[in-house]
């Protein structure tokens, strides 16, 4: 009788946490949940986890449109001696949220890491 409460218990709180995975505790402001969101995107986009990054994107929108350009780039510029680093995410203005739409001010910053013997190096930055 014990062991059948025990895992009962497991089982609902299983159950708890699965449910609240990748979710944004509600009473966050809309702000602090479009930074989250561009966070998560770019963590993707690093990890070169493109179907997950277009999953924290309007479906045919400018940015899941814009995943497909940044797969080509991180393939492209990694070919050959060199390597790329892509840095998360930095908030250099505040967010604004003007109604149901919320703009995220990031820059991101890639550095070509060249391989040993050769002479290449090369940092991106880019500003959305």
């Amino acid at each position: 009788m014990k062991s059948r409460a025990l895992l009962s218990v497991l089982v609902i709180l299983l159950i708890l946490i699965l449910t609240s995975c990748g979710m944004i505790p509600p009473g966050f402001p809309d702000w602090a949940m479009a930074e989250e969101a561009v966070y998560q995107y770019w963590q993707a986009i690093i990890n070169r986890q493109y179907g997950l990054a277009k999953h924290y994107c309007i479906p045919d929108g400018v940015w899941y449109n814009k995943t497909d350009e940044w797969e080509e780039y991180i393939n492209a510029n990694s070919e050959g001696e060199a390597s790329i680093l892509i840095y998360l995410p930095s908030f250099y203005e505040q967010t604004e949220v003007i109604g149901d739409n919320d703009i995220v001010y990031t820059r991101i910053t890639v550095d070509k890491i060249a391989f040993p013997g050769s002479c290449l190096i090369d940092v991106d930055i880019f500003e959305y």
